[in-house]
């Protein structure tokens, strides 16, 4: 049994083959899936700057919510998914420079690595926004009274553009992206 799991190890086979010193060479080829997008490449850099405007505008959302210093932010269960937020952006921002350097014609791993990313990365955004913002209404509603009122729903009304700039980014990829269609290699 491995140790390491590699999830597209299915994807490649391989034959054995002479090459000119007379060595045997293992030719590795590709025959799992291909992930097609619905458009040529230039329709695809179009794509590039939408994205990237999505995932700087979740970014930038999420350091405007941080320099809110309200009373909450002392406390370790509401801070901590605000901070948890910080890494399906990150991982988002990664998913685009993947799908800059795919081709129209992608392999699962980079279709995985890429569109797939960006989508899972969202909708955990959205996920992690809307626990956040929970854990701050409970913080009020246990803390009534001891904390400035204004700064702590100035943080919970932030965690709106958040949200907002991710279903954004939701309704792109549906346009863009849902047209893409799967072929197998025999």
């Amino acid at each position: 049994m491995s140790i390491l799991n590699n999830p597209y190890k299915g994807d490649y086979d391989h034959f054995p083959e002479v090459d000119k010193k007379g060595r045997f060479r293992d030719r590795f080829f590709y025959k799992g899936d291909i992930y097609v997008l619905p458009y040529d490449e230039t329709e695809k850099k179009k794509t590039y700057l939408p994205c990237i405007l999505f995932g700087v505008g979740m970014f930038a959302s999420l350091i405007v919510q941080g320099l809110v210093n309200q009373t909450s932010s002392r406390t370790l269960w509401v801070v901590l998914p605000y901070f948890i937020q910080f890494l399906p952006v990150l991982f988002f921002l990664i998913g685009i420079m993947e799908y800059v350097g795919a081709t129209p014609r992608m392999t699962r791993e980079q279709y995985d690595k890429g569109v797939g990313r960006m989508h899972f990365c969202g909708i955990a955004v959205i996920v992690l926004a809307v626990v956040s913002a929970i854990c701050d209404v409970i913080y009020l509603i246990i803390r009534h009274g001891q904390y400035d009122v204004v700064r702590e729903l100035t943080y919970l009304v932030l965690h709106v553009p958040v949200i907002v700039v991710a279903c954004l980014f939701a309704g792109y990829y549906n346009r863009k992206f849902s047209g893409i269609s799967v072929q197998k290699l025999d």
